[in-house]
């Protein structure tokens, strides 16, 4: 999709203790709603339909009173992105190309084979500072003679948006990695990026909440997501028994609030073996073994 498509999207709320969740099918939402309909994302009571023009609801709105449009969002794919640029990533011995892209592929010699990325309408293909963050201590912890001491044997990416830090850990060695996002068009995106990839041998993607996926199988866990979704992986034990823990998409205030909670959490020091700060962002990767 480039930079400047427009995107229109509706935010929707179920009232009368509805859920949206019904929007997912069937029929499927291509078939729901044609040809401009671009995806879909529904949490709880809230659905958010994306288009590449204006449409008219007022039909299917009419099938299902008990949705209302709460706003309409005007904007363009680059601002949806947040302004992250789709422009190759290269840290080490790892880089990240959009998957349409036209431009010759190089790479220098040594490097893991380049990962092919189609963002879609889902976060994270690899310029944001938060991905860019994890992406970096992902080259640190797994690519060969720097920090690790072993290569974990599973990794497990919560809300993995695009799939790019799951595909990125399989890429450099994790043998078997789970991505799980909770959004509808994220976990479809995700699924089409692993067969871009042609990883399917060694990365899975599912659809759930983070929280439901608390004690699934990680060495390795990535979580790229807000404060309030960590204190609850926090409150889970979502990270007790691991060996490596990469956390990202804090504020700057929040940064120590989480790492203060982990402690009392985990109740043994741990090692923070690099961090990422900048005037918005905080992220971190964490050696539990110490």
């Amino acid at each position: 999709m480039r930079p400047e498509t427009p995107l229109v999207i509706y935010e929707l709320r179920a009232i009368e203790g509805q859920t949206a969740d019904f929007l997912s099918g069937p029929p499927e939402p291509e078939e729901r709603f044609g040809p401009d309909f671009l995806g879909l994302h529904f949490e709880g009571d809230f659905a958010f339909l994306f288009f590449t023009n204006d449409y008219d609801l007022s039909p299917f709105l009419g099938k299902h009173p008990f949705l209302e449009v709460r706003q309409i969002h005007r904007l363009r794919y680059d601002q949806w992105q947040d302004g992250a640029a789709m422009e190759p990533v290269t840290i080490g011995t790892l880089s990240v190309w959009p998957a349409d892209s036209d431009r010759k592929i190089i790479t220098p010699k040594g490097s893991c084979p380049p990962l092919k990325i189609d963002p879609g309408l889902a976060f994270g293909f690899g310029g944001h500072p938060t991905t860019k963050a994890c992406l970096g201590f992902l080259v640190r912890l797994l690519a060969p003679g720097i920090t690790q001491a072993h290569i974990p044997k599973t990794a497990l990416d919560l809300g993995t948006g695009t799939g790019v830090l799951a595909l990125a850990a399989a890429s450099l060695g994790v043998p078997e990695v789970l991505g799980v996002d909770h959004s509808h068009m994220a976990a479809k995106c995700a699924a089409n990026n692993v067969l871009l990839n042609n990883m399917s041998q060694r990365v899975r993607i599912e659809r759930g909440l983070a929280q439901d996926y608390s004690q699934a199988p990680g060495e390795l866990v990535l979580a790229n997501m807000p404060l309030f979704v960590l204190m609850e992986l926090l409150v889970l034990d979502a990270f007790m028994g691991r060996d490596y823990l990469i956390y990202s998409g804090l504020l700057t205030g929040e940064g120590q609030i989480f790492l203060e909670e982990l402690g009392q959490k985990i109740g043994r020091p741990f090692k923070i073996i690099d961090s990422f700060r900048d005037d918005r962002w905080v992220s971190g990767l964490i050696d539990f073994r110490a």
